[in-house]
């Protein structure tokens, strides 16, 4: 077996670590309750179907606004209102979080929560990825039926709907299983009544040390993920025609949506930050325990970092494979809960361990995320190149030095440097893996179990430092290395 292959194994075996690891650690005897199964997966379900059916229905809104803007003269106004739409996704939950529940008072625990916070959250990425959609596959249909006299909303449901509804439905798909397997949201607002099934595999473990059940619910809800990811995967929506005038489509009220709901939680948190600042004096006690966590946030972003750069790395080394490539569009990351508490088992809690646990388990959750942000577009459109290279007899290593390396590492480095922020936000896995607080997020989450927003917001405002600060070393580092390495 030569090199590329060891890696590539290495590499399947390590994202599928969790299921071989406690599949024979723990033996499944007896079948979960049934009623408190069908509960957990009805909570899930319903919070997916609602979240996803209100963030497309949000985001189509905001894409209307988006469109209105598609004229060159107005696309840097566009590219500001993009930012804004995609900021919640790129930015730790706990930002969402905090901002929601400071600003709506009193907050609906429960399974209303979660779909308000995870609308907050999807919204404007569907409404950008939806613009596009819209603007690349209408053509000369929009065009033709503006000209005609047709009206917007006859156009809507005799036109747009019939011939997108196969890209709707990918779409709300798409966002359903994001928020079916969320963790960190459901387990801050969910309450008693919102419990998910990935939230009743970590009380399973963490209450009751029950492994067994808690393995074949992490091994149901996968299960179930993975189908509904092989349908998205199948699916095609109409093929692209050409850019086209859109007037008969365009909503300067979209943009009125957004600044509404982007202002909503924004103010959340200028707000919670500024009403903070006056309780400074409540940190005096704490400020040693800040720095030792603001030093944690940066190992941790760092070290996720330069592990999701590597396994991006490794990926390309290691393409083109058939197998290989069809392994990574169907793998579905394990139940966070499965995967940190199938690392918790391995080695003590305690001293260094969660300083290496965490990163491994935060890059075994993300890697697979990352690849489906565009890294794979980035291989296929490097195929010819390597293609032509293999034909003229150049090796591998050779190959990946010379064609894959310069052009990819500056995207490897833009993709490590995002999960490096959504590592120094994070406080669901960290919360598992470690003895106690090791990072600003875990602080911030402490103070936000105590109801003290206004705090926690003051703190949290470290998290975007910690994360810009690692977000620049990840893509600094990545152009340093491509020039070092081709010159």
């Amino acid at each position: 077996m030569n090199l590329r292959s060891c890696l590539r194994l290495s590499l399947v075996l390590f994202l599928l670590f969790p299921f071989l690891f406690l599949l024979t650690q723990f033996r499944v005897s007896t079948w979960p309750d049934g009623a408190e199964l069908l509960w957990a997966f009805k909570n899930s379900f319903t919070q997916a179907f609602f979240s996803a059916l209100f963030s497309l229905l949000v985001g189509f809104w905001v894409a209307l606004g988006l469109l209105a803007l598609s004229e060159k003269a107005f696309r840097p106004g566009r590219f500001i209102l993009e930012i804004l739409c995609l900021l919640p996704n790129f930015l730790p939950p706990i930002f969402i979080l905090l901002s929601t529940l400071n600003i709506i008072e009193p907050f609906p625990m429960g399974i209303a929560g979660i779909v308000i916070v995870h609308t907050l959250m999807n919204f404007g990425l569907v409404a950008v990825l939806l613009a596009g959609i819209i603007e690349s596959k209408l053509g000369g249909v929009a065009e033709l039926a503006y000209v005609e006299g047709v009206s917007r909303w006859q156009f809507m449901w005799q036109g747009l709907v019939p011939m997108l509804k196969k890209d709707f439905w990918l779409l709300g798909l798409f966002i359903f299983v994001i928020c079916f397997g969320s963790f960190s949201v459901p387990l801050i607002v969910g309450g008693g009544k919102g419990t998910t099934v990935e939230v009743l595999i970590y009380e399973k473990i963490r209450l009751s040390n029950d492994w067994g059940h808690a393995v074949l619910l992490a091994f149901l809800q996968s299960t179930f993920i993975f189908a509904l990811s092989f349908v998205a995967s199948r699916g095609r929506g109409i093929n692209s025609t050409r850019v086209a005038n859109l007037n008969l489509l365009r909503s300067f009220s979209g943009i009125i949506v957004l600044l509404g709901l982007s202002g909503l939680y924004l103010l959340g948190y200028v707000q919670g930050f500024f009403s903070g600042l006056s309780m400074l004096s409540t940190f005096y006690d704490l400020q040693s325990a800040v720095l030792w966590n603001f030093l944690g946030s940066l190992i941790l972003g760092l070290s996720v970092g330069v592990l999701c750069y590597l396994g991006l790395m490794l990926i390309a080394f290691c393409w083109p494979k058939t197998w290989f490539e069809k392994f990574l569009n169907g793998y579905v990351a394990p139940s966070t809960s499965l995967a940190c508490f199938s690392l918790l088992i391995i080695s003590p809690n305690e001293g260094f361990y969660p300083y290496v646990k965490i990163p491994i388990a935060l890059t075994l959750l993300s890697l697979n995320s990352l690849f489906r942000m565009g890294w794979d577009g980035e291989l296929h459109a490097l195929q010819a190149q390597t293609t032509v290279a293999y034909a003229m007899g150049a090796s591998p290593k050779q190959i990946f030095k010379e064609i894959l390396f310069p052009q990819l590492s500056d995207r490897a480095g833009l993709l490590a440097g995002i999960a490096a922020i959504w590592a120094s936000g994070d406080f669901a896995v960290s919360r598992i893996l470690a003895h106690r607080d090791l990072s600003i997020a875990m602080m911030t989450e402490t103070l936000m179990s105590g109801y003290r927003l206004n705090q926690a917001i003051v703190l949290s405002s470290l998290i975007i430092v910690s994360g810009l600060l690692c977000f620049v070393i990840c893509v600094g580092g990545s152009r340093v290395l491509r020039r070092k390495f081709t010159s």
